[in-house]
């Protein structure tokens, strides 16, 4: 059964806008993108995208930027601002209402996970045992993040001191995401206290009552990974939490992430990082349910999943002339399938090789060795040539080439007759002309790395 989520991640676009990093050396932020930056990305990215619902994740929102304050969430970045704002929040709550004009909810990325010394709760948090001791009964250092060390927290310890619900309402005081109806929670990751030694049952029961605790706010939780712990385990002994449980100075249990359910599968509706599942499982578990990118390239190329967005813009900056055409490009090829497939039963798939075949309902087949979606024979996506349909009644339909492409195109899904065509363009939809469709296919020229919208008449 799929929860009454407040949307449907496998047909909304849900992306992390990196803002601002800390640089504790010299006592100030470190800023990639302003809220005022930011408005501006979302206004393009709206046009770019049909006015579809989007939810933009704030990364660096807090203190002086990413991997500060944690696990309190109570400061908003003043560098952010512009000269004209009175202060952040003044900024911050401009962002959030402005970009509602560009169908877009703003929300935010936070860190439950790991602890600073220099946060006020630190102590309260040491006291309680929330913070992971190692085998000296002493908090241990996991990882050293911008020259701070950093710390975990027992979700044990975390939630039963109260802890974690004292922090979070401060957190739902401080910014509107109870408004938002949604947030982004990074690496929540277990780690198991040594000394007290918990168990992964005791700390995976502890983050499932702070995950019913978010959802009873009305609040949905999207996260960093499909999370499928065994007892002491990681994914390598080099990972930091490996390393610590190897202090313990015994072996580790053997443990196939394959044998541990996902637990969090109901309290977490969307993850970027979706590696720990098998195919039988994307098979199994419908989009609706658990979204994301599937990491693993075979599923990626198959099944296809989520753009993040962020990287677009951390690698290549704000300017538009730079970045609109890698995304105009992220989002043809990769988002646009994935709402697509989604929107159709999985029914199976077979192994080619290091390649994977799926079948969907309504005769589609996504071949992921080509790149090539059909539907009845009906070529949709051929690599970098796709026409597909944006929304679920088939009205508006995207068509993107990566090196240029003149002549027919199939379109199955349209019912209608003619159509106008539209250039797609950061400053909205410019006509070009109007079009008939016949037997299915339509005459389109579009230019290398450009996009066509094509809307019914």
């Amino acid at each position: 059964m799929i929860p009454k989520w407040n949307y449907d991640y496998s047909q909304t676009l849900w992306m992390k806008m990196f803002l601002a990093k800390p640089d504790f050396e010299n006592n100030r932020s470190q800023v990639l993108i302003s809220f005022r930056q930011a408005l501006e990305i979302i206004r393009i990215v709206d046009n770019l995208t049909q006015g579809i619902k989007k939810i933009v994740y704030l990364v660096g929102w807090q203190g002086l930027g990413h991997d500060d304050c944690y696990p309190e969430m109570n400061v908003i970045n003043e560098a952010l601002k512009s000269d004209d704002d009175a202060d952040g929040r003044q900024a911050l709550y401009n962002l959030i209402e402005e970009a509602k004009k560009y169908n877009t909810v703003v929300s935010f990325h936070v860190n439950v996970s790991d602890a600073y010394e220099a946060t006020p709760s630190f102590p309260d948090l040491v006291r309680a045992n929330a913070i992971v001791n190692g085998i000296n009964g002493k908090p241990a250092v996991i990882e050293v993040f911008n020259g701070r060390n950093a710390y975990k927290t027992s979700y044990k310890y975390f939630w039963e001191s109260g802890l974690f619900r004292e922090i979070w309402e401060r957190f739902c005081q401080t910014v509107p995401v109870r408004e938002a109806g949604t947030v982004h929670i990074d690496n929540f990751c277990i780690a198991q206290n040594l000394n007290p030694l918990t168990t992964v049952h005791e700390e995976n029961e502890a983050r499932n009552k702070m995950l019913d605790y978010i959802l009873s706010l009305g609040i949905d939780v999207t996260s960093e990974y499909t999370y499928r712990e065994a007892e002491l385990r990681t994914e390598s002994l080099r990972h930091p939490i490996g390393k610590l449980y190897a202090t313990l100075g015994r072996p580790r249990p053997e443990a196939d992430w394959r044998d541990v359910p996902i637990y969090t599968l109901g309290r977490i509706a969307a993850t970027w990082w979706t590696s720990g599942m098998t195919e039988a499982e994307c098979v199994s578990i419908p989009p609706a349910l658990y979204s994301g990118h599937l990491t693993e390239k075979r599923q990626l190329k198959a099944f296809y999943g989520a753009m993040h967005g962020e990287d677009i813009w951390m690698n290549n900056g704000t300017d538009p002339d730079i970045w609109v055409d890698l995304f105009v490009r992220e989002f043809c090829t990769l988002q646009l399938p994935y709402f697509y497939l989604n929107r159709h039963e999985r029914l199976s798939y077979e192994k080619k090789g290091e390649d994977l075949t799926v079948y969907f309902s309504d005769g589609i087949v996504s071949e992921g060795a080509t790149g090539t979606i059909t539907k009845n024979g009906a070529v949709l996506k051929s690599g970098g040539d796709v026409l597909l349909p944006l929304d679920k009644e088939n009205t508006l339909f995207i068509a993107y080439s990566e090196n240029g492409k003149s002549g027919d195109f199939e379109i199955p899904d349209a019912d209608f007759g003619k159509a106008d065509v539209y250039e797609i363009t950061r400053e909205g939809n410019k006509f070009i002309t109007e079009t008939p469709i016949k037997d299915g296919r339509i005459s389109l020229g579009i230019s290398p790395r450009h996009a066509l919208a094509i809307k019914g008449k």
